[in-house]
C-alpha cells in the first residue's frame, strides 16, 4: 500500500484477502444490526490505506461514510473525537432537519464559554440521543459505514461516547471499522474504552508483504523495475513493511539507475524512516528511542542481549525492559531473550543518523563491556571491527586474532577477513606476524588471484625473516594450486610432462618446478625458488621411478627429497608427493618420522593448507590398516581445503585425491556418493587427460561393474593396454584391476598382473606389499598351491595389522576350503572375515562374507535368489556367467567344446532355479546386492 506524493489519491499493493473480508462485513452491516471490525498492525504496514479503500467500496455501493481520523494525544482535547463525530454527522443531515442544529452547537461551543471544557453527565446523553437520532435518519436512507483510523489515540470520554451511541441497544445497518496500532493504546489515556467498545470485533490483523508484492510496490513507486536481487534484499530488510518500503523505493527512484546496485546500499538506510521512528518513539516513551539505538549497535551478526542494552544506553535493567516492552508490542522488536530489530532498514537508518565519532564510541564501549562479562571472542571482535578506531588495550588484538581464526575453521572469509584486518591495524610483534599470515588465507580463500597479489604485495613491503617464509610458502602454493601447467607461458626448456609419452601426473610437480615467484628476488640475486630446485627434482625422480615400478630408486628420490627441509617448507606439495612415495611403497616408518618432524617445524604446520596437504598420507596409512572411516574423513577434509583455497577445476592434484577418496567410498559400500563425487568433478563422463589417473579409471570401472555393464568394462579394459605404466595408488590399483579382469571372464590377463603385482611388491621388500600381492595370486588359484599362497598372506597381513586385505585373504582362503571340502575350517575363516570386515567398517565385503555363512548354515530360502545361486552346477554357473558377460550362445559352445543345444539346456535350467525369464532379466543379478560376486566367486573355485 502506498499514499502518492501527487495528493490524496492512493493505490493498494497485496491485502485481496483482507478487502474480501471486510466485503463480508459490509454485506452482513447492510442486512442486520452494528457490525464491528479492527484492523491492527505495526507502524506503517497499511491500516489508514485499507480503511480507505474499504470506504472507496462502500461508498461505490451508495452507502454514507462517515470518516474521523483521530489526532496525536497532545492535540485532541478531551470529548474531541465525539465533538468531531457530532460535526460530520451535522454535515450529513438535511439542512432544515431539527437535529443538525443541536450537533453543530456540540462541534463547535461558543468561543466565549468558560468552565470545564467537558459537557456535563445530562448534557452528554443529550448530545447521545441526538447522534443516535441522526444515526437512525442516515441509515434509513442507506447503511453507514463509521471508519475510526488510529483509534488507540481517542480519549477514553469519547470512546465510551461512541460505544453507547452505537451498542446500547445497537442501531441497525451500521459497520463501524476502526484500526490501531499495536502496541500504542498503553498509556492509560483510555486503556479499557477501546477494548470494550471493540468487544466481539472481527480481527483483521495485516502482516508484511509477500516477496512478490513488495517488489510490485517497489515497481510503482520508484517508477522501474528493480532487479531480483534489489528486491528480495529490499524485502528481507523490511519485513515486507509497506511504509517502510516506499521510503526505499523513493531513494532508488531519486538515485540514478547501477546495474551494479551501488545505489542500494544507501537506499536502505533513508533518512525519513530513522525520522519517522524517532518521532514515534518520542511521542509515546522517552527511554524507547535510547534502547531502540543501542539494540541497533548492540546487534551485530548475532542479537543482543538486554544487559549489553542497558549499559549502552544509560538506563536500568527495569527501565531497560519496560522499554523493549513497548518496542515489541509496536513489532519493532522480536520478542525473544535476545534483542534484535526486526527490520534492517530501521537498525541503519537509526545508525545512519550517528555520526561517525559517536558510533566508534559505542561500539568500542560494547566491546569493553563484553570482554569484561567473557563474552565469545567472535561477539567482542564484531564491535572491535565495527569501529574505525582501534582500541587501545592489550587484549584487542588477540581476540581480533581469535575471531578470525575461528571464521577462517567455519569457512567464512569474509568475515575473517573483517576481524583480521583490524587485528593486523592493533597488533604488534608476534600477534601481528599471525594476524598477517591468517589475513593472507583469508584473502586467498575469497579469491585466489586477488589473495595471491595481496600476498606477494606484503611481502615486497616486509622486513621480517619470521614472516617471509611462510608468506613465500602461502605464495607458491596458491599460484601452484590455481595455475595451468600446460597453459603458462615458459622461458626455460619444455618440462618431461610435454613430452607425448609422459604421464600426466607428473605435471603435479613438474608445474611447481615451472613457477618462480615474481617480485621477491632472493638476496643472490635468484628467484625465490631457485634454492629449492634440486628438491623439487627429487620429487619428480622420486615419482618417475614409482611409476615405472622401480621401486628401490623410488625411496631413494624421496629420501633425498626429504632431507631439504627449507625447500619443503616452501613448496608443500613437493612434501606431499615425497611422503607419499614412501608411502606408496610400504615405508610407513619413515612416513611416520618425517610426519613428527613436520608437525615440529613452526614455519609450515602454521599453515592450514601446509596441515590439509598431509592428510592424503595419514589417510593412505588408514587405509592399509584397515581404518575405512579414518581415511574417509581426512581425505575429505583434504578435498575439502583444496577447493576452499580456489584449485583450479580438473587440477592433477585435485583429481588424484577425488580418486582416492573415491575408492574409499567404495570399499565402504557407498558407490552412490562415490559417482556424485566424480560426476561433481567432472571425473566420470568423458575422456580426458586426467582419467589416466588409475585410481579415477578403476572406481569408474568398478562402479560400471556393480551396474552389470560388464561389456562397458571390458571396454575399458581394452584401453588400459594404452596407458602409460604404473599406477599411482601402490598395490591397491594392481588388486581393483585383477578383480575386474576376473569378473569380464578375462582369467588369463588377470593372472599375470596378479604376477606383476607379486615382482613389484618383492622389489618393495616389504611383508605387508608382499601378503596383499601372494592373496591376490592365491585367490586366483586352486588347492593345494593357492592355500598355501592365502596363508602365507595371512600371516604376513596380521604381523603388517592390515586388517582390511586380511579380511579379503580369510574370506578367499574359505572358498578354496569350501571346493575341497573342509566346510568347519572354511566357516571358521569366513568368521574371522566377517569380524575383521565388520571392523574396518567394509560394509560390501562384510555382506558377501555373511551371504556365504548363510549358504554354508543353509539358511537360504529355496526360492531367493541366493538359493537359485546355491542350486547351479558348476557347468551351469560357467555358461550363466559367460552369457551375462555378453557371449553369444554360439560363441560359449565354441569355447567350450559343446553344442548350441547343450548350452541352451542349461541356461534354461538356470533361468529357472534363478526365477528369471531369460537375458532380459540379467540386470536382477546386479540389483540383488551380492549375488553376482557370490556366482562368481563360487565358479573359479
Amino acid at each position: 500500500m502506498h499514499r502518492t506524493d501527487d495528493g490524496p489519491k492512493t493505490f493498494m499493493t497485496g491485502r485481496q484477502n483482507e478487502l474480501r473480508r471486510l466485503g463480508a462485513a459490509l454485506d452482513d452491516g447492510a442486512h442486520g444490526g452494528t457490525v464491528r471490525a479492527l484492523v491492527t498492525g505495526e507502524p506503517g504496514i497499511g491500516r489508514t490505506t485499507l480503511l480507505q479503500a474499504c470506504a472507496d467500496s462502500a461508498r461505490a455501493r451508495g452507502w454514507v461514510t462517515v470518516e474521523v481520523r483521530c489526532p496525536p494525544h497532545a492535540h485532541l482535547p478531551p470529548f474531541g473525537l465525539a465533538r468531531h463525530l457530532a460535526g460530520r454527522l451535522a454535515a450529513l443531515l438535511p439542512p432544515e432537519h431539527p437535529r443538525r442544529t443541536a450537533l453543530d452547537a456540540v462541534a463547535h461551543p461558543p468561543a466565549g464559554r468558560t468552565g470545564p471544557p467537558d459537557p456535563t453527565p445530562v448534557a452528554v446523553d443529550v448530545v447521545l440521543g441526538h447522534v443516535r437520532a441522526a444515526l437512525t435518519v442516515l441509515t434509513a436512507g442507506a447503511p453507514v459505514l463509521l471508519g475510526l483510523d488510529d483509534a488507540h489515540r481517542a480519549d477514553a470520554a469519547s470512546l465510551d461516547f461512541l460505544h453507547r451511541a452505537l451498542c446500547a441497544p445497537p442501531l441497525a445497518r451500521v459497520v463501524l471499522l476502526a484500526s490501531a496500532r499495536d502496541g500504542e493504546n498503553r498509556d492509560g489515556r483510555g486503556p479499557g474504552a477501546l477494548p470494550e467498545l471493540l468487544t466481539g470485533a472481527r480481527q483483521l490483523p495485516l502482516t508484511g508483504l509477500a516477496p512478490s508484492q513488495s517488489a510490485a510496490l517497489l515497481r510503482r513507486v520508484a517508477r522501474r523495475a528493480p532487479t531480483a536481487d534489489e528486491a528480495a534484499e529490499c524485502h528481507r530488510a523490511c519485513a515486507g513493511n509497506p511504509a517502510l518500503l516506499t521510503e526505499v523505493a523513493r531513494v532508488l527512484r531519486a538515485a540514478p539507475a547501477d546495474p551494479a546496485g551501488a545505489p542500494l546500499a544507501a537506499a536502505l538506510r533513508p533518512a525519513a524512516v530513522a525520522e519517522l521512528i524517532g518521532n514515534r518513539l518520542a511521542g509515546l516513551d522517552p527511554n524507547a528511542g535510547k534502547v531502540a539505538l543501542a539494540i541497533a549497535v548492540a546487534e551485530t551478526h548475532s542479537a543482543a542481549e538486554p544487559l549489553l542494552v542497558s549499559h549502552l544506553s544509560g538506563l536500568t535493567l527495569a527501565e531497560t525492559l519496560a522499554a523493549v516492552d513497548l518496542l515489541v508490542c509496536l513489532h519493532l522488536v522480536g520478542d525473544d531473550d535476545t534483542l534484535y530489530l526486526r527490520h534492517r532498514v530501521v537498525r541503519d537508518a537509526l545508525l545512519g543518523r550517528m555520526t561517525l565519532m559517536a558510533r566508534n564510541a559505542a561500539h568500542l564501549a560494547a566491546a569493553a563491556h563484553l570482554h569484561g562479562k567473557q563474552a565469545p571472542a567472535e561477539r567482542i571482535a564484531d564491535h572491535l571491527a565495527a569501529s574505525t578506531v582501534p582500541l587501545d588495550e592489550p587484549w584487542a588484538a588477540p581476540v581480533l586474532l581469535r575471531a578470525g581464526q575461528k571464521a577462517l575453521a567455519a569457512r567464512e572469509p569474509e568475515r575473517a577477513r573483517r576481524y583480521l584486518a583490524h587485528a593486523v591495524r592493533a597488533a604488534s610483534g608476534p600477534d601481528r606476524r599471525t594476524a598477517v599470515l591468517e589475513l593472507i588465507d583469508a584473502e586467498i580463500g575469497i579469491d585466489l588471484r586477488a589473495g595471491l597479489r595481496e600476498a606477494v604485495r606484503t611481502l615486497e613491503e616486509t622486513t621480517e625473516d619470521a614472516l617471509r617464509l611462510p608468506l613465500l610458502a602461502r605464495i607458491s602454493t596458491a599460484r601452484y594450486l590455481g595455475s595451468d601447467p600446460g597453459a603458462t607461458t615458459r622461458t626455460g626448456p619444455v618440462p618431461d610432462y610435454a613430452r607425448p609419452d609422459w604421464h600426466p601426473v607428473h605435471a603435479l610437480l613438474d608445474g611447481l618446478d615451472a613457477y618462480p615467484l615474481p617480485g621477491c628476488p632472493a638476496t643472490d640475486g635468484t628467484d625465490c625458488c631457485g634454492a629449492d630446485r634440486a628438491a623439487a627434482g627429487s620429487v619428480v625422480g622420486a615419482l618417475r621411478s614409482h611409476l615405472t615400478c622401480r621401486p628401490a630408486d623410488a625411496v631413494h628420490g624421496a629420501r633425498e627429497a626429504l632431507r631439504a627441509e627449507g625447500g619443503l617448507c616452501l613448496h608443500p606439495v613437493l612434501r606431499l608427493m615425497a611422503l607419499m612415495v614412501l608411502a606408496w611403497n610400504g615405508r610407513d616408518a619413515d612416513v611416520t618420522s618425517h610426519l613428527r618432524l613436520h608437525h615440529d617445524c613452526g614455519h609450515c604446520h602454521a599453515h592450514p593448507l601446509h596441515r590439509a596437504l598431509l592428510l592424503p598420507v595419514t589417510a593412505h596409512l588408514a587405509l592399509l590398516r584397515g581404518r575405512l572411516r579414518t581415511a574417509h574423513d581426512r581425505l575429505g577434509a583434504a578435498l575439502d581445503a583444496l577447493v576452499h583455497y580456489g584449485i583450479r577445476p580438473q587440477h592433477p592434484l585435485l583429481v588424484w585425491l577425488v580418486g582416492m577418496l573415491a575408492e574409499v567410498r567404495l570399499a565402504m559400500g557407498r558407490g552412490p556418493e562415490a559417482r556424485a563425487l566424480l560426476h561433481e568433478h567432472g571425473c566420470l563422463d568423458g575422456p580426458a587427460p586426467d582419467r589416466l589417473h588409475r585410481e579415477v579409471w578403476l572406481t569408474g570401472a568398478r562402479l560400471r561393474a556393480d551396474d552389470g555393464d560388464l561389456a562397458g568394462v571390458a571396454a575399458e579394459l581394452a584401453e588400459l593396454a594404452d596407458a602409460p605404466p604404473g599406477p599411482t595408488g601402490g598395490v591397491h590399483t594392481y588388486v581393483h584391476t585383477v578383480d575386474l579382469l576376473t569378473q569380464v571372464g578375462r582369467h588369463a590377463q588377470a593372472r599375470e598382473t596378479a604376477r606383476t603385482l607379486l615382482r613389484v611388491a618383492e622389489a618393495m621388500g616389504t611383508p605387508r606389499e608382499r601378503g596383499i600381492a601372494l592373496r591376490v595370486l592365491g585367490a586366483l588359484g586352486g588347492a593345494p598351491e593357492g592355500e598355501d599362497l592365502l596363508r602365507e598372506a595371512m600371516r604376513l597381513l596380521a604381523a603388517a595389522e592390515a586388517d582390511f586385505d586380511l579380511a579379503h585373504a580369510a574370506a578367499d582362503l574359505a572358498l578354496l576350503l569350501f571346493d575341497d571340502g573342509r566346510y568347519e575350517e572354511a566357516t571358521a575363516e569366513l568368521s574371522t572375515a566377517l569380524e575383521l570386515a565388520d571392523r574396518c567398517g567394509a560394509r560390501p565385503l562384510a555382506l558377501r562374507v555373511r551371504q556365504r555363512l548363510a549358504a554354508a548354515e543353509g539358511r537360504s530360502a529355496d526360492r531367493s535368489p541366493l538359493g537359485g545361486v546355491l542350486k547351479l552346477t558348476k557347468r551351469e554357473k560357467q555358461i550363466l556367467i559367460d552369457a551375462v558377460r555378453g557371449s553369444t550362445n554360439e560363441r560359449i559352445a565354441t569355447t567350450l567344446h559343446i553344442t548350441r543345444r547343450t548350452v541352451e539346456l542349461h541356461l534354461s535350467s538356470a533361468y529357472r532355479k534363478l526365477d528369471i525369464t531369460g537375458r532380459k532379466d540379467f540386470p536382477h543379478l546386479f540389483r540383488t546386492t551380492g549375488l553376482w560376486p557370490l556366482l562368481v566367486d563360487s565358479a573359479a573355485t
